[in-house]
């Protein structure tokens, strides 16, 4: 196993909400954005690769696609599993429904 798949792991298992991000990606800093309107952005780790090395941000993904499954940006983990991306929060904004669905995962009280 890889240091970048022990390390993409152990974050994982550390934070109930997890997101892969990029400071670059456009999906992620909407993302981001939901996380703030919510003001829920101090519960959610954002990992940004975004200022690392091309070649270390692909070791990166290629780590957590092992690991849960997904290389997207953003990927979104909670407690543990792939919960989903940009487009599922998208989805759930345009249905009414992201306050009800970020309350189903603990998030919102």
């Amino acid at each position: 196993m890889s240091a970048f798949v022990a390390k993409a792991e152990e974050m994982v298992k550390s934070h109930p909400y997890f997101q892969l991000s990029a400071s670059w990606c456009p999906d992620c800093i909407y993302a981001n954005s939901i996380w703030e309107k919510f003001d829920v952005n101090d519960k959610v780790f954002v990992f940004d690769i975004g200022s690392l090395p091309r070649n270390e941000q692909e070791k990166w993904r290629v780590a957590f696609k092992k690991v849960i499954g997904s290389r997207n940006l953003p990927t979104i983990v909670v407690n543990g599993k792939f919960w989903g991306t940009e487009s599922q929060l998208h989805r759930f904004e345009t249905n009414g429904t992201l306050g009800e669905e970020l309350t189903k995962i603990g998030l919102l009280p």
